[in-house]
């Protein structure tokens, strides 16, 4: 018999189902986990993906201000940026590629949801949007010096004049934990950018797919911005994170 994978965790919507499990149970739920490809596991409270505006960051507190009317919330979660713009008049569309987050979005009365990738929202016509909100440290989402241009190419087909992109990142060499630091001199081994992350989500005895999350410095995260039409107008450095916003050029 093969035993080859014997252990390993089934292939889900580990981030939904942890998210749902969370909305009904609270904190008598199941725990909820990143893991990243080291082997290095990080407990996440799921909490955090419901808070109101009184929880954003110090950094996102300039959103509800300089959002746009029509934003598209990309990497949406439960809600946590999309419910608050929605309640102070924005048109907003909840993104995720979570169908158990959408679920969630939906019963936390989110209007306006879709399941899937920017780029499949593209492939729809959708648009065109004023503001797109990454953050929750979703500029991570570019995921790749290869994939950032793909994605941001995507937002300018679903971008309205002047549209911009608000987000916030981790420095990622912004760090003395020697954890990270190992991670980093990993990456540049297999010709990655130091803060280029491959994680799952862990919940139960499911995993979601790898995938690739990019932290990068502010410098780099305009040099790569740039090679694809957007251009940094403005940066607020926090504690953690920093929050970025991108201009259409």
């Amino acid at each position: 018999m093969d035993t080859s994978q014997v252990g390993e965790p089934a292939i889900g919507d580990a981030f939904g189902l942890g998210l749902l499990d969370y909305l009904e149970h609270g904190s008598d739920g199941w725990d909820h986990f990143v893991e990243r490809d080291d082997g290095l596991l990080e407990l996440i409270d799921p909490g955090v993906y419901f808070g109101s505006e009184s929880d954003w960051s110090v950094t996102e507190a300039v959103v509800l201000e300089r959002a746009g009317h029509r934003v598209l919330d990309i990497g949406a979660g439960a809600g946590r940026h999309a419910l608050p713009l929605q309640q102070a008049g924005h048109d907003v569309v909840a993104l995720d590629i979570s169908p158990g987050a959408i679920e969630v979005c939906t019963r936390r009365d989110v209007k306006r949801t879709f399941t899937g990738t920017v780029f499949d929202l593209a492939d729809t016509g959708g648009g065109p949007f004023d503001t797109f909100l990454l953050c929750g440290n979703n500029l991570g989402l570019l995921g790749s010096p290869a994939h950032a241009g793909r994605f941001l190419g995507a937002l300018d087909q679903l971008a309205a004049p002047g549209a911009e992109i608000i987000g916030t990142c981790v420095d990622p060499l912004a760090t003395t934990n020697p954890l990270h630091l190992e991670y980093h001199q990993l990456n540049r081994g297999r010709g990655r950018l130091p803060g280029q992350l491959r994680l799952r989500t862990r919940w139960t005895n499911l995993a979601s797919p790898w995938f690739d999350y990019l932290f990068l410095p502010v410098p780099e995260l305009e040099a790569l911005a740039k090679e694809s039409g957007w251009r940094l107008v403005e940066q607020q450095q926090g504690p953690r994170p920093y929050l970025a916003v991108l201009q259409r050029k």
